[in-house]
């Protein structure tokens, strides 16, 4: 495995963006970061494809909205799994805070820790996109999402 200074950084700025918008800090639509067959897995949940992803992300905003939650998702611990000259598979530990109401939330214990990896690739533009990103919880807080009702949601289920 051989990794360049260039695709570690390109690697670690599209995990970090992609956590960006999944906070609702970054106003990049979630799909664009994956390529056309590119999916998020989270344990039971999974979203494959434009539509799919453009429902999940879709969904999660109105939740958030709706609900008036916050969260921050801090990446940390970032480390190349595996590499070549057009992909890096990394994996960090992602820890949640979330709360509700206007800012500033008071600060309480994270709702959530997990694993995730990320298959990044460059596209024949030059341009990094998520594959596959797959997580799993190792501690779970009663603020972390219902996965079944997501996965429902993603597949057009519930409305």
């Amino acid at each position: 495995m051989s990794i360049t200074p260039e695709s570690y950084y390109r690697a670690q700025d599209l995990v970090h963006r992609f956590w960006a918008c999944i906070d609702e800090a970054l106003d990049t639509p979630g799909p664009q970061f994956f390529t056309p067959d590119g999916e998020l897995v989270i344990e039971s949940f999974r979203a494959a494809g434009p539509e799919e992803l453009n429902r999940y992300f879709a969904g999660r905003r109105q939740l958030s909205q709706t609900k008036g939650r916050t969260t921050r998702h801090i990446a940390s611990n970032l480390r190349v799994l595996d590499a070549g000259p057009d992909r890096v598979t990394c994996q960090a530990t992602i820890t949640v805070f979330s709360g509700y109401g206007a800012k500033p939330i008071d600060l309480g214990t994270p709702s959530t820790l997990c694993d995730f990896v990320f298959d990044c690739v460059r596209q024949a533009d030059g341009d990094w996109k998520l594959r596959r990103v797959e997580g799993w919880r190792i501690f779970a807080g009663g603020d972390t999402p219902d996965l079944s009702k997501a996965a429902a949601d993603v597949k057009g289920a519930a409305q």
